[in-house]
């Protein structure tokens, strides 16, 4: 019995670390292809940096309902549902030229994307338990590094041996493979799963635990712990965003060589992950505290950053500050809802969360466009330098507060 629950958790997390990986294909080409599209001449900067608005504005408004719906309806459906649509949008989105028309589809691929992680949380708590559930959440957490990775090596072969176009087409036709993989796998397993599921703890809508403390967001310190995801959003997919469109004109490279060079990125970030999840549960013992750490981190790279460093050194400093915002992402989107497993809210509490840091990132895509032009890459550095201060104080208040009424995810369900 042990070991069927063990072979049936490690199915249901590779099928969901391969679906949440490939959504990452259908997201970053668009900003690995912006450098290439705007030497084009035919968009500027801060019109495809409003379409990369489009999308995060999308996914995070869906975000909340989304959640909230992975609480209620079948979460194999939704993210059946969701799949399909970022399948659609990539495999479109060539054939339009017009802002307007991009703004449109790529926020219809943020709608749709946003219907896959809460109830991909949501399913790994009805199916596992207790820190096997813990290490497929942590697990799912490396798809967003390894996803970038990905994105970018494929989008530097499509640049290098094509042009911007072929970079939503290769993800579109690989999404459609995920799909036919979700709707065949997911069954199986879910079958499997309920043979020899241990009874565990309700998580149904409106039912609760008992015996179990109860978090109240007024006294947990969870709104300063919002505005801090809010914060980290606008930090980690900013910078995501026009990394390589700084490396072009910074260093005045390709706009293929600067999406290889950007590659260096993910494989660091995978660093981020671990450090959250071994902080967190081994040093700190509360999200909070280390998240300010992290923030902390941040905060004196990029100011070394701002004394004008070379092509290596500002690579170093990118690497650094996306792994730790990878890290508070961990710890934010993936741990943090867990939490709230008493109460029957998981997929809420990654819903409302997720929409939290990626409204920050349809901030960040504007914001970081418009300072760009108007006021150069130094003015965007002392920008993104302001963010990590402000994330981090906003880690700092809460940490008492949130340290009394946390939960220890590790044992307690």
């Amino acid at each position: 019995m042990k070991n069927a629950r063990k072979n049936s958790a490690a199915a249901l997390g590779m099928v969901c670390w391969i679906v949440y990986f490939s959504i990452y294909l259908g997201r970053l080409n668009f900003s690995a292809s912006m450098g290439d599209m705007t030497q084009t001449g035919l968009w500027g900067k801060t019109e495809l940096g409003s379409v990369a608005a489009a999308f995060y504005l999308a996914y995070g408004l869906a975000q909340i309902p989304c959640g909230i719906l992975g609480d209620k309806i079948s979460p194999k459906k939704l993210v059946s549902i969701g799949l399909i649509g970022t399948t659609a949008a990539n495999l479109l989105f060539p054939f339009v030229d017009s802002v307007t028309g991009m703004q449109i589809l790529w926020f219809l691929n943020g709608v749709s994307q946003a219907m896959i992680w809460p109830p991909v949380v949501k399913m790994v708590i009805n199916l596992t338990y207790g820190q096997q559930s813990v290490n497929i959440i942590l697990m799912l957490s490396f798809t967003a590094p390894a996803g970038m990775l990905a994105a970018y090596l494929l989008d530097a072969v499509m640049l290098k041996a094509a042009n911007w176009r072929y970079c939503f087409w290769s993800a579109g036709i690989w999404l459609a493979a995920v799909v036919l993989l979700w709707q065949t796998a997911i069954p199986i397993i879910e079958k499997k799963a309920e043979k020899v599921q241990k009874p565990i703890q309700n998580t149904q809508p409106g039912k609760r635990q008992v015996n179990k403390k109860e978090i109240s967001l007024a006294a947990s310190g969870v709104l300063w712990m919002l505005t801090a995801a809010f914060i980290h959003g606008v930090l980690k997919d900013g910078l995501t965003t026009w990394i390589p469109t700084y490396l072009i004109e910074r260093f005045t490279i390709s706009s293929s060589l600067s999406v290889i060079i950007s590659m260096v990125i993910p494989i660091v970030n995978l660093s981020g992950v671990y450090m959250a999840g071994y902080g967190n549960r081994t040093l700190f013992k509360n999200e909070t505290k280390t998240g300010a750490v992290f923030f902390g981190v941040s905060v004196l790279c990029i100011a070394l950053m701002m004394t004008g460093l070379s092509l290596p050194g500002s690579m170093v400093v990118f690497a650094v500050v996306t792994s730790m915002m990878t890290g508070v992402n961990t710890l934010f989107v993936s741990l943090l809802p867990m939490h709230f497993r008493g109460e029957g809210k998981v997929s809420t509490a990654t819903g409302v969360l997720n929409a939290i840091t990626h409204l920050g990132s349809a901030a960040a895509s504007i914001l970081f466009g418009a300072l760009t032009e108007k006021f150069g890459w130094g003015g965007t550095e002392f920008a993104w330098c302001l963010c990590g201060i402000a994330g981090m104080f906003c880690c700092i208040i809460p940490i008492k507060r949130w340290g009394n009424i946390r939960k220890n995810i590790y044992t307690e369900y």
